[in-house]
């Protein structure tokens, strides 16, 4: 009986610290987001101008305008004996450039290896997910970046 009480008063006390994580809530971010241009792989660019379009609060008086450029590279690491390919490298490299803010550019890079699938359509899928889950990362640390720039 001793223990139900200790470990209700644990919990109640535990549950009323107050802790919150530091960027948790993105509702602070009061600007109102317009793409002014895109370059580079649509792909990427599709997925970063969805999520931008998520995160951004049509509310508000305060305005920013970008610019993205995304390069993406699917780079040779090794061949096999026979000469194919049996590992590469995908690389994407996003500038994000804040009109508002005397130009002030942002560079994120996402890398990974990956070995080759023999199968052409489950490598192109695979290769798919790993460039919007770059994307998601990519827009991740910039919403982060507008975070730290308030």
């Amino acid at each position: 009986m001793r223990n139900k009480y200790f470990a209700f008063f644990l919990i109640l006390l535990l549950t009323g610290c107050g802790f919150s994580p530091i960027y948790n809530n993105y509702s602070k971010l009061d600007y109102i987001i317009f793409i002014e241009e895109k370059k580079g792989d649509k792909f990427i660019n599709n997925v970063i101008t969805n999520e931008i379009k998520r995160i951004s609060n049509s509310g508000s008086k305060n305005q920013l305008n970008l610019k993205i450029d995304t390069r993406f590279e699917k780079i040779i690491v090794t061949k096999d004996t026979k000469g194919s390919v049996s590992e590469y490298n995908l690389n994407a490299t996003t500038y994000i450039t804040l009109e508002n803010f005397n130009n002030k550019t942002y560079v994120f890079n996402e890398s990974l290896n990956l070995k080759n699938i023999s199968d052409i359509f489950q490598q192109k899928n695979y290769e798919n997910t790993i460039k919007r889950n770059f994307a998601l990362s990519i827009i991740r640390k910039f919403n982060l970046s507008l975070v730290d720039l308030e």
